[in-house]
């Protein structure tokens, strides 16, 4: 984390967290307020890399979960190229990106109505 540079503008309350340079950056949004910018690694010798983050209405963010963890469903991210949803996934489970933002994994079953299966 060396080359991590972190910029908050009270004014606007957003907080910019980067990783570095990048002449080739794409941003996707994660959530509402938090945006990844990162270099998707087109050229055939580079992987994906983070180059950072933004997080937008910061303080609002901070004070509603009170360092309770932000949920954030990735299913929401299932619109995106096949190539850049790889991508997006790779930089978020690894540093830099995990030493900010923590990806956990979850199921929630989406059952069917089965007949005569009454609901407890």
């Amino acid at each position: 984390m060396n080359d991590v540079k972190m910029n908050y503008d009270a004014d606007a309350d957003v907080l910019y967290v980067s990783f570095g340079r990048s002449d080739h950056i794409t941003g996707v949004e994660l959530a509402d307020n938090i945006l990844l910018r990162l270099d998707t690694g087109t050229t055939p010798s580079s992987s994906p890399r983070a180059v950072g983050l933004t997080f937008i209405s910061f303080s609002h963010l901070m004070a509603h979960h009170q360092g309770k963890p932000l949920s954030i469903p990735l299913a929401n991210l299932r619109h995106l190229p096949d190539a850049l949803w790889q991508a997006v996934l790779e930089v978020i489970s690894t540093p830099p990106v995990s030493d900010f933002l923590a990806v956990g994994f979850s199921v929630s079953p989406q059952i069917p109505p089965l007949p005569g299966l009454v609901p407890a």
